[in-house]
């Protein structure tokens, strides 16, 4: 299977998060959409965006999904930069990160555009990286099907 990166700013979709086993509707509408956004189990998220698992150290998993005719999926987590720059990577070899970031609170991005589609149905998937204290970092992985 041969992907196609695109870079740079794409759709940037926040929705609200919760904890990522739980399966109920999340209370709050997500503010970019409208759309009640429900936790769902990570690997769930996960197989949307034809990912095999998270970077080596990530913790504080969470996991939403939000969608009526798209489906978008927020994945955050917690995971030392270092760690999650080596999977980048791995599992999509060219990307590079930018700060010229549609979310404000981004340190850096890129957009990752999925050629064939994921086989969980992601054609594309946003990534935005906020650099906390010490060398850990709160990753977004947003894969949409639109």
């Amino acid at each position: 299977m041969r992907r196609v990166l695109v870079l740079g700013g794409m759709l940037a979709v926040a929705l609200t998060s919760a904890g990522c086993g739980a399966s109920s509707v999340v209370a709050e509408r997500d503010s970019g959409t409208g759309r009640e956004a429900a936790s769902v189990p990570c690997e769930e998220a996960l197989d949307f965006a034809g990912l095999r698992g998270l970077p080596a150290g990530a913790s504080e998993a969470e996991c939403v999904v939000a969608g009526a005719l798209d489906t978008y999926y927020d994945i955050r987590i917690r995971v030392p930069r270092a760690d999650f720059d080596t999977w980048l990577a791995s599992a999509y070899p060219g990307t590079e990160l930018t700060a010229r970031c549609v979310d404000e609170e981004a340190d850096a991005c890129a957009g990752i555009t999925l050629d064939p589609p994921a086989e969980g149905g992601a054609v594309a998937i946003d990534v935005s990286v906020e650099d906390g204290e010490g060398d850990t970092a709160l990753v977004r992985l947003r894969p949409f099907n639109t």
